[in-house]
C-alpha cells in the first residue's frame, strides 16, 4: 500500500477525473444528439410510451385511416350528425311514397261520441272532417259528418240529399257530406255511395278526394258513431 501511495500524484488524480468527465459528458452529449434516424424501426413499444404522452396535436392530419379504427370503436355520441348526409334508402322514406300528397288513402277508423258533442274524425290537406251527435228531443238522436276547409276557393261535392256542389267552398263553411241518421232507433247508415259519397278538391289541385262518410246512432255502445274514408287522386 505504501508503494502504491508513493506513485499516486496530483497529476494522476487530475488525469483520472478528467477521463471520467470526458466519458460522462460524452454520453450526455450523445444522448442529446439521438434522432429518429438513430432509433431502430419497431423498437419503441406501447409499454415504453408515457401515459397520455400522445396528444391530438402530435397526430398528423388525415393520418389515421379507416383500417386503423377498431370495429365498433366509433359510437353514436362520437358522431357529428350534422356532417352525415341523407342515407340512400332514407330518400325513399322521406317521401314515404305519398307524403307529398298527404296520403293516397285516408280512413278515420270508427269514432264514437256522446249526444250533444262533436268529434274530429281527421284531416287531409286543407279539409277537416267532424262528426256531430245532436239531441233533437223526444229520444231522437241525429248523427252526421261535416267537412270544413282552411283554403279559400276549395271545391266540394256530396251525394247527400240528391247532390250538392259548391265551387266556392271557403273557410267558415260547414258542409254535411253524408246522408246522416235522425231516429229514435238503432241505425248504422253505411249506405251505398249513392247517398254517402263525397268529393273535395283544394284550390291548387294538390288534394283531390273521393270518399265515403258513414254515421249511426245507438250503435257500438255509443250514442253516435262515425267513419270517413277517402282516396287522394292527386
Amino acid at each position: 500500500m505504501k508503494q502504491i501511495r508513493k506513485h499516486i500524484t496530483f497529476a494522476n488524480v487530475m488525469s483520472s477525473i478528467a477521463v471520467f468527465l470526458v466519458l460522462g459528458g460524452g454520453a450526455a452529449y450523445a444522448a442529446k444528439k439521438i434522432g429518429s434516424n438513430e432509433i431502430k424501426g419497431n423498437s419503441i413499444t406501447t409499454g415504453k410510451l408515457k401515459k397520455n404522452a400522445v396528444t391530438a396535436s402530435k397526430i398528423k392530419s388525415n393520418s389515421i385511416t379507416t383500417a386503423k379504427i377498431k370495429n365498433g370503436a366509433v359510437t353514436g355520441p362520437k358522431i357529428n350528425l350534422t356532417t352525415i348526409g341523407t342515407v340512400p334508402n332514407a330518400t325513399h322514406a322521406t317521401t314515404a311514397d305519398t307524403a307529398t300528397n298527404f296520403s293516397r288513402y285516408f280512413t278515420s277508423g270508427l269514432k264514437k261520441a256522446s249526444v250533444g258533442s262533436n268529434v274530429v274524425l281527421g284531416s287531409i290537406g286543407p279539409f277537416t272532417f267532424t262528426g256531430k251527435c245532436i239531441d233533437n228531443g223526444g229520444g231522437t238522436f241525429e248523427a252526421a259528418v261535416y267537412a270544413t276547409t282552411s283554403a279559400a276557393g276549395s271545391f266540394v261535392y256530396t251525394a247527400e240529399q240528391g247532390g250538392y256542389s259548391d265551387g266556392e267552398f271557403n273557410p267558415g263553411v260547414e258542409q254535411q257530406i253524408d246522408y246522416g241518421v235522425d231516429t229514435t232507433g238503432k241505425e248504422w247508415a253505411a249506405y251505398s255511395s249513392r247517398y254517402n259519397s263525397f268529393s273535395a278538391a283544394s284550390p291548387n289541385g294538390s288534394v283531390l278526394l273521393d270518399g265515403v262518410a258513414n254515421s249511426g246512432v245507438h250503435v257500438f255502445g255509443a250514442d253516435c258513431a262515425f267513419e270517413v274514408s277517402a282516396t287522394n287522386g292527386a
